[in-house]
């Protein structure tokens, strides 16, 4: 499953909520599709009558059968999930030129390309001691930020250490 957002608050009076999201909406769920929203840990679907994004990274959403703004105040501060499988993290050519910085060692060098290895990408970085292959792995990266072009990482001890 995908993370969409958090509920944040309902809207207006016919049951919807706010969906908020750090990393913008991408897609509006569709009329009938399933969204799962994160009660108590565990996803409970719930059909999306009506969708639409409000802005880059809220999403305003209603469910069938929820009419009402008390039906749905439950579920603020809950997570909304879609049943899709995350996007694959292997199109970050887009990224060629940013630096890289870890967060615990101080490590930075500057992305110079993407080598697609079997299971594996790896960004090839130009650091002040040389070139070195850092995995592009979800676990290691903290975040993207395009615009000031940087990735923000936490490397495993010594991986910067590592010459080609």
């Amino acid at each position: 499953m995908r993370t969409i957002g958090i509920i944040t608050k309902t809207h207006g009076f016919d049951g919807a909520v706010v969906v908020r999201s750090e990393s913008g909406i991408t897609r509006e769920p569709e009329q009938g599709e399933p969204v799962f929203v994160v009660i108590d840990g565990l996803p409970v679907p719930f059909f999306t009558r009506e969708a639409f994004t409000a802005s880059r990274d809220t999403l305003v959403i209603s469910f069938d059968d929820y009419l009402t703004p008390q039906s749905v105040a439950r579920l603020k501060g809950c997570e909304v999930r879609t049943g899709e499988e995350p996007e694959e993290q292997d199109d970050l050519s887009d990224i060629k030129g940013y630096t890289i910085f870890d967060k615990k060692s101080g490590f930075s060098g500057v992305i110079a390309g993407i080598e697609k290895n079997p299971g594996q990408l790896l960004a090839v970085v130009i650091a002040a001691h040389g070139q070195i292959l850092i995995p592009l792995h979800a676990d290691l990266i903290i975040c993207i930020d395009p615009e000031n072009r940087t990735v923000e990482m936490s490397l495993p001890e010594g991986l910067t250490d590592i010459n080609l």
